[in-house]
């Protein structure tokens, strides 16, 4: 099993030299962590846990998935900044859907921590996606289209390659993917890039019952380190 320790707003700065390794994080840890590489095993292609029966699994492998991808772009895709915004918007309205699903389908067992994973630890990636969302919404794209895009981007889950910096998406129709483009610009413009966004730092918060949930009900995200300890 490869384990990294990863989180988007903690990765080696864009255009690193080093070689993309593929793990979900047990989520992101803050700015100025780097990768740890504890095995050079290779890994199969997707996210674990995407088909899992029990939806909280599949919507925490959709979160988790969505964060690992881009902070691995962030750190070794040496994309400019307008790229790396349209990667983003890209994940914006699935990343919305998968916390809802979290939110929606949450453990009983687990409703002393429930407050603090969303306002804590899911919470700061829900607002900025949500804000990702908004920005679509300003270049002119629809409900429907975002919906269009939500579907690529699970589609681009489940065939992720692990070697592959940046994860190869659906093309979007041409006029569409000119909305995206402008909602990129300017969103790239108007708020802190994600890997030193600092609402994103993490690892001050300690939630070992979600933790403990996740690693014991979630084998497949466990066995790629969502459930490890933050």
């Amino acid at each position: 099993m490869m384990l990294v320790a990863l989180l988007a707003t903690g990765c080696t700065p864009t255009g690193s030299t080093g070689h993309p390794t593929t793990s979900v994080p047990g989520e992101l840890s803050g700015p100025g962590q780097t990768l740890v590489q504890a095995s050079a095993a290779p890994e199969p292609s997707g996210v674990p846990g995407l088909r899992s029966a029990d939806p909280f699994c599949s919507a925490w492998a959709t979160y988790a998935g969505t964060l690992q991808a881009l902070g691995i772009a962030a750190s070794f895709g040496k994309m400019s900044g307008d790229q790396f915004a349209t990667l983003e918007l890209a994940a914006a309205p699935r990343l919305v859907e998968a916390v809802a699903e979290i939110d929606d389908t949450w453990p009983a067992d687990l409703a002393g921590e429930r407050a603090i994973v969303d306002e804590k630890r899911i919470g700061p990636h829900a607002r900025r996606a949500r804000g990702g969302v908004d920005a679509l919404a300003a270049a002119g794209v629809t409900p429907s289209e975002l919906t269009t895009m939500s579907a690529d981007w699970q589609s681009a889950l489940l065939g992720r390659d692990p070697q592959n910096p940046v994860i190869e998406r659906p093309a979007l129709a041409a006029a569409l993917q000119a909305k995206v483009d402008a909602a990129a610009r300017a969103y790239g413009a108007a708020v802190t890039p994600f890997a030193q966004d600092p609402s994103l730092a993490l690892g001050t918060v300690n939630t070992p019952a979600t933790d403990a949930y996740l690693a014991a009900h979630c084998p497949d995200l466990a066995a790629s380190g969502v459930g490890d300890a933050l």
